[in-house]
Parts: structure tokens; sequence; C-alpha cells
């Protein structure tokens, strides 16, 4: 027994040498989702991992889990897979990373990619002081708090320069401050509250709040517009069935072949006379 341990553990150590020293010669991978990183509960997502040119598996990981790892075979010298997450759920949040492989090679892990389920918690609100319309170079701050009393809050500007933006607070009682407001922070706004404990897990969004700059040359009335989730699940419908397309038309091809051949066959058959 304790030298089967000790056979196990120094097999343990050479494959994981032998990994370290693969990594270095394939590049890092990207990872990222698509429509985003942060999806209403119910929704779909797609988690797509990029790596070398020639790349044939690809493996994505989550943190602290053994049992949300998947694992997918290319069909081809691809250097792209996607991961199809159906039914995002609270077990499905929190941070991911991937890796590739490329004949024996396996890369090393990519950067993290945190996944962030929202609509586990009744929405928070938000207001703002003096008032939602100001002139360049007043301030103002804007407020967002929960009836939970999570303590973190993300602002989110989701119309206006440099949308989409993000700030987080780290209160019971939320302050955004804008000491002095310019054009640029003129826009739409709307906040999310969780727990510190808990920080994949967010709450339904906010109501919107509209922050107009009195004299601005920006349109200040500009139309909030939320991600379209349904993209994924589209995308996923259109792949399935472009893939059963793809073997309907084999199948075709392959009943075609099979009767050339047959007929072929059929032709170079000698004639025989019956006996007399």
């Amino acid at each position: 027994m304790p030298g089967s341990l000790a056979a196990l553990l120094c097999l343990g150590m050479y494959l994981s040498q032998s990994i370290m020293a693969q990594k270095d010669d394939l590049p890092k991978p990207s990872l990222w989702a698509v429509p985003g990183s942060v999806i209403p509960w119910g929704k779909s997502v797609i988690v797509r991992c990029q790596g070398a040119e020639g790349a044939h598996r690809f493996l994505l990981e989550k943190d602290g889990s053994t049992e949300l790892r998947d694992m997918l075979e290319v069909p081809g010298p691809w250097k792209e897979a996607e991961f199809f997450i159906p039914d995002i759920a609270a077990e499905t949040a929190g941070r991911y990373r991937c890796r590739y492989q490329r004949q024996s090679h396996w890369s090393e892990l990519s950067d993290p990619l945190e996944l962030v389920v929202t609509g586990l918690y009744p929405k928070p609100s938000i207001s703002v002081k003096p008032a939602s319309t100001v002139v360049v170079g007043q301030g103002v701050t804007l407020h967002c708090e929960s009836q939970l009393g999570s303590d973190r809050y993300v602002l989110y500007k989701t119309t206006g320069a440099n949308a989409p933006h993000a700030l987080l607070s780290s209160d019971y009682h939320a302050n955004f401050p804008f000491p002095a407001v310019t054009d640029s922070n003129g826009g739409t706004y709307l906040c999310y509250s969780f727990d510190s404990d808990f920080p994949f897990l967010w709450s339904t969004p906010s109501d919107t709040l509209v922050l107009k700059i009195a004299g601005s040359s920006q349109d200040s009335h500009l139309e909030h517009v939320t991600p379209n989730y349904d993209y994924a699940t589209q995308h996923h419908n259109f792949l399935s069935l472009r893939l059963v397309l793809v073997g309907v038309t084999l199948a075709i091809l392959g009943a075609l072949v099979n009767e050339v051949w047959r007929n072929r066959g059929s032709a170079q058959l000698p004639n025989k006379k019956p006996l007399a």
C-alpha cells in the first residue's frame, strides 16, 4: 500500500511538471461571455474560449468546483470553442477559466471570467440629490439602497458617454458622489445590490434614473437599451439546425454514392444463358 501511494505521488509530480513545461509552449487562451458576464436568472449564455491555431480540445473549469467542468472536442484544427450554458441559476455563478490542447500539449489557464447571476433578490432603490437635472460643475450624488440591508452595490451607467461603466460601493447605504459634473456624466443609471459573502449573486436591477446636464451638447433623452440575452439561445438553436442540415446532406450524398456503385456493379455482371 505505501509503495502504491508513493508511485501515485511520483506519477502526479511527473505529470504536473510535464504540464508546466508544456504551458510555456502555448499562448494563454482568452475567455469571454456572450452577450455578457452579467446574466439574469433563467437566461442563457455562451462562454467562448479562444486559443492558438490548431487547438482541438478545450476545457472549461469553474473555480472551487469539479462538477461544472466541461470539455469540448472541436471537429478540426480550430482556435475557438463555444460552451453553451442554458437556464442560468445560482449554482452557475462563479469564476471560470479555460485551457486548450494542441497535439499533446495543454496551455495554461486563461484569466478568470466572473459570471454573475442577477434577479436573486428584490431590486434596490436609486435616487439622486439635489436633482436629476444639474449644470456643469455642480455636485450631485446618486444613492442606492436595499431593503435587505445588502453591503455591496454596483452602479451601472447604461447610456451616455463611457457607457457601459460600473462603480462599486462597499457600504450598507451606497452613495456615489460626483463633486463637479461634466457633460460626460449625463446618461442613464441603474444599480444592483448583493452580499459580500455571495459576490456573484446579484439582485434584480433597480429602476433606471436619467441624469441630465443642463445645456449639455449631448443628447439628454437617451434610450435605455438592455442586452439581448436571448441571443445565446437563438445562436445555439441556429448551430444545432446547421448541424442537422449537414447531417441530412451527408446522408443523402451517401445514399446516392451507394446507388451509383450498385448500378455499376450490376452492369459489370456477365450475362449467363440458361442451361439447355
